[in-house]
């Protein structure tokens, strides 16, 4: 159990230190307005990035705001602007009624998230700020909290009439003074203004995270590992074997990484069973070479639920997407163990059956490869004290699986 919690460790080591560089492909835009593709280091940022690195064949080099009009990676576009940025206080335990409203310039990367006649952008500190830019105009749609005298805090919707002034043209589309000041509402809003006198036109939202579902099938090989110390045991010589195995179920699987699809959460419910029998002896009367010998049966089932991180090697948006994965479960088991033992120079036959314990916990490791709905992986899975009549017990399974995600 410990061995294979070091592996496990080791995976997600590897793992993490794969994913501080993602150079995938992208391209920026110089100040001369010239167009550099290559490859951007791209980690799906929450805060905007402070600078950048690219590369294309000349080395990595390291880009500020200040020497670029933007860059594209993925499927996302910032840009470059020095502006100005609300900078009030707006932690709390920082604030007091004569917090001053302050706004400072700063050259800084944002992210586009509407195009149009109305190009709308944010820019993540440790808030969001809203920006938006029509023919030359490019502000920021202002919106803080301020402490009042009874130390309350009380909403600036300054965003709301500027709202309100910006879409005045488009008679079809209406600030409600209720709206909130969320990335959701506001793009949908800029959404509508662009398509202003478009009768057809519905806004969809876009799923900011990405989810799967699908079927999987296995085939492998299990070991049942048993130990007892007692030198009378039923079990003295016992050396376990490969057995087939097989699981089939189906799995749930939450993108983390929304644009990338590269970290995801991946929930499966499955069946497993295993079957095996073997022979084996032990001399317990050296003078007359007396025996015991012991055919040995075992058959389990389970139903097992298992909740695993996958990482997806998809630094180039390629068709065939190598991944690995890893996790924790929990089994429901079912079955039994049964032991024949007979004794040289002795009539009869002792019989023992166990039952397995009905839980038992696991782990699993996996590696694989994906093209489009389809995935082959390799799966080794570890499930311990499956027997309480032993001093250790457990099960080791390679298992070849074949997924198939319906989505």
């Amino acid at each position: 159990m410990r061995k294979t919690g070091t592996i496990l460790f080791l995976f997600f080591l590897s793992v993490l230190l794969h994913a501080q560089n993602n150079f995938i492909p992208g391209s920026i835009t110089k100040l001369d307005g010239t167009i550099h593709k290559g490859d951007i280091n791209f980690q799906d940022w929450k805060r905007s990035p402070k600078q950048i690195e690219f590369r294309n064949g000349d080395g990595t080099i390291t880009f500020s705001p200040e020497r670029l009009l933007g860059f594209t990676v993925g499927e996302e576009t910032y840009i470059s602007r020095l502006t100005s940025l609300d900078v009030t206080e707006q932690n709390l335990n920082k604030m007091h009624p004569s917090t001053p409203v302050e706004f400072m310039d700063v050259h800084i990367f944002l992210r586009q998230l509407v195009e149009g006649n109305i190009n709308l952008y944010e820019y993540f500190d440790y808030r969001s700020h809203y920006f938006f830019e029509k023919d030359d105009v490019f502000r920021e749609l202002n919106y803080r909290e301020m402490l009042t005298d009874n130390l309350k805090l009380k909403p600036q919707k300054t965003f709301i009439g500027q709202l309100n002034l910006l879409l005045s043209d488009c008679q079809d589309v209406h600030v409600k003074e209720s709206m909130s000041y969320k990335k959701e509402q506001l793009v949908k809003l800029i959404n509508e203004y662009n398509h202003c006198g478009d009768q057809t036109y519905v806004y969809k939202k876009k799923r900011e995270i990405e989810n799967g579902s699908g079927a999987f099938i296995g085939v492998g090989v299990t070991k049942l590992n048993l130990n007892t110390e007692s030198s009378e045991s039923a079990f003295v010589n016992y050396s376990p074997e490969n057995n087939m195995s097989i699981n089939f179920g189906g799995f749930y699987e939450l993108f983390i990484n929304k644009d990338l699809k590269k970290w995801s959460v991946l929930g499966e419910l499955g069946f497993f069973k295993v079957k095996g029998d073997t022979e084996y002896s032990h001399v317990y009367f050296e003078l007359f070479d007396y025996h015991n010998r012991q055919q040995f049966e075992y058959q389990i089932s389970s139903v097992d639920f298992n909740l695993l991180i996958r990482y997806r090697f998809n630094t180039n948006n390629q068709k065939l997407i190598p991944f690995l994965g890893g996790g924790v479960g929990v089994n429901f088991t079912s079955g039994n163990l049964e032991v024949f033992q007979t004794k040289d120079g002795s009539d009869g036959t002792n019989h023992y059956k166990f039952e397995p314990r009905k839980m038992n916990f696991g782990l699993s490791l996996g590696a694989g490869l994906e093209v489009s709905k389809f995935a082959l992986e390799l799966r080794y899975g570890f499930v311990s004290k499956v027997f309480s009549f032993a001093d250790s017990s457990d099960l080791q399974t390679f298992m070849l699986r074949a997924y198939y995600n319906f989505n």
